[in-house]
């Protein structure tokens, strides 16, 4: 099983470690609720060193892209970056992913275990292009500070205050003379920020950053924490809310999508729902009133003209330790996707009620 370069300091901050896709990486580092709290009013640092990694380079790398990819790689510009998503020929979801382009490449960030299917897909479609893809997930380690006193982290880190950037921007700054790049990006609601870091490099930057946040309460946190933080701000996970299976406007990821590119592969199915039609369900938030916290593959249940009927299934759901209740993310018939209205959930041997709530459930303003 293959582990991130911090391992030893994770051990020795008390970690308790979990498999996820093939990685031993921390689950938590003590206590998931105070990790998860403690993000939310202050910092916290993950490390996600097992997300997936591509860099994509040679003369022919945006033509390539732009005919594969549901994004508009032309407007990709170096320092900006954008989400896509890598579809098949019926517009079903092969792989979600974040671009940032350099001077001369593009970096791809994927879910974790995606990398190796990503790159066999790429592969697939590149004839005599002067293309170069290179799977770099053991190259990079990333490390991720989310909480609304991330950025005043990096104006520490670096001793000057941080310009403000838009999602998925990114720069390349040193890191104790480490050369690191630097992106905007959440994963939890708040403020964050990824840092790719020389895999070698990692313990020299973490301990770093560790030493410069500590005024800003910056504490570790686990994939536990990640997942309650990330479902409280209505983040579908590639593989638990979303598959092969799952059109992307289905999971509300039209960010993802550019409807005036021209042609790509999944192209059709796409344009023929924005311009013709909708999906038939979508993904949505419950919130429930029981102190029962539902699992992926529940059943959401609805009544109509007085009679019982299967509207949805539950996907993500976890006891929400900002709200203090249960919370869970699921598909629902567009016909239902109204707020407020009422459904059950129901589980081997037991019926929970619940309410159809917008997503996400939090998102600092």
């Amino acid at each position: 099983m293959k582990t991130s370069a911090l391992y030893e300091i994770h051990k020795s901050l008390g970690a308790t470690f979990a498999e996820t896709h093939g990685w031993e990486m921390p689950a938590q580092f003590g206590d998931t609720v105070t990790e998860h709290l403690n993000v939310r009013k202050g910092s916290g640092i993950i490390d996600l060193s097992h997300r997936g990694k591509l860099r994509i380079s040679g003369k022919d790398r945006a033509t390539f892209l732009q005919k594969i990819l549901s994004q508009d790689i032309n407007k990709i510009k170096p320092l900006t970056g954008a989400y896509s998503t890598l579809l098949d020929v019926k517009g079903k979801m092969l792989a979600y992913m974040c671009i940032y382009c350099d001077d001369d490449s593009f970096f791809i960030d994927l879910e974790p275990g995606l990398a190796e299917k990503a790159l066999q897909i790429f592969n697939r479609f590149l004839f005599r292009e002067d293309v170069t893809i290179e799977d770099v997930t053991e190259k990079y380690g990333l490390l991720s500070i989310q909480g609304p006193l991330s950025k005043q982290v990096l104006d520490k880190v670096f001793q000057t205050e941080i310009s403000d950037m838009p999602e998925c921007a990114h720069i390349t700054l040193n890191i104790n003379a480490v050369s690191c790049k630097i992106v905007r990006t959440s994963y939890t609601g708040e403020e964050g920020y990824n840092i790719y870091v020389p895999w070698e490099d990692m313990p020299t930057v973490w301990n770093f950053i560790f030493e410069a946040g500590l005024e800003h309460q910056i504490t570790p946190f686990g994939l536990e924490a990640f997942e309650t933080l990330r479902i409280e701000a209505g983040i579908p996970l590639y593989s638990a809310d979303m598959d092969e299976h799952t059109i992307p406007v289905e999971a509300n990821l039209d960010k993802a999508i550019s409807y005036d590119k021209g042609c790509y592969i999944g192209q059709e199915t796409i344009a023929r729902i924005k311009f013709r039609g909708h999906v038939n369900k979508t993904l949505t938030g419950f919130l429930l009133k029981e102190d029962i916290v539902p699992k992926k593959g529940d059943r959401v249940i609805g009544i109509i003209d007085n009679t019982e009927h299967e509207i949805g299934i539950i996907t993500s759901s976890c006891f929400s330790p900002t709200f203090n209740r249960p919370i869970a993310m699921g598909y629902i018939r567009i016909a239902h996707n109204k707020p407020g209205e009422p459904v059950f959930i129901e589980m081997d041997s037991k019926r929970l009620s619940a309410t159809v709530t917008n997503l996400p459930f939090y998102q600092r303003t």
